[in-house]
């Protein structure tokens, strides 16, 4: 879900006259969604799954080493999805110091900061996404104790999801 949100980002960088590059990730090729669309506005286009049912088989962690070591100059990088993936681009962009955005929208909840579900630790001090974000530069991000918050109520989680999809009568 991460290119619906990129994709505004993506236009607007073309229409400033960027070079844009665009490495679409999904785990599998059902999953992919704006492969046109981002194609449409990006001069490099690639489509990565975890299962190799579509384009590049692997991460797009992988694909973004690939073109950092075959010497393409890169600048900026856009990282939006699941906290593990944002967490591994900006290990793959941090010897090189390609300045890093990840968007920690997938972390929000009420949109406000009153809940506190969105806390995060950037640059040593606190930070709710939702207010001050959501996009932050990913080399100052605390990804280990964003992810320990986010496994807090894992248990609960799979707890709630289980008992809704047991419910659910819909056909």
């Amino acid at each position: 879900m991460g290119t619906a949100i990129a994709y505004p980002t993506a236009v607007a960088l073309k229409e400033a006259g960027n070079y844009v590059i665009t490495i679409n990730g999904a785990r599998s090729k059902e999953l992919v969604i704006l492969e046109n669309e981002m194609k449409a506005v990006s001069d490099e286009a690639y489509i990565t799954t975890d299962d190799g049912s579509y384009g590049f088989h692997g991460f797009v962690t992988q694909k973004l080493q690939e073109l950092i070591d075959s010497g393409k100059k890169i600048d900026y990088v856009l990282a939006i999805g699941p906290i593990p993936m944002m967490r591994a681009i900006a290990e793959v962009t941090r010897p090189y110091h390609i300045k890093t955005k990840v968007s920690l929208n997938p972390i929000m909840v009420d949109g406000t900061g009153m809940c506190g579900g969105c806390r995060v630790t950037v640059d040593n001090q606190i930070k709710f996404a939702c207010v001050d974000g959501p996009e932050f530069d990913a080399h100052q991000v605390d990804f280990k104790n964003l992810t320990d918050r986010n496994k807090l109520y894992l248990p609960e989680e799979k707890q709630s999801a289980e008992a809704f999809s047991h419910q659910c009568n819909l056909q």
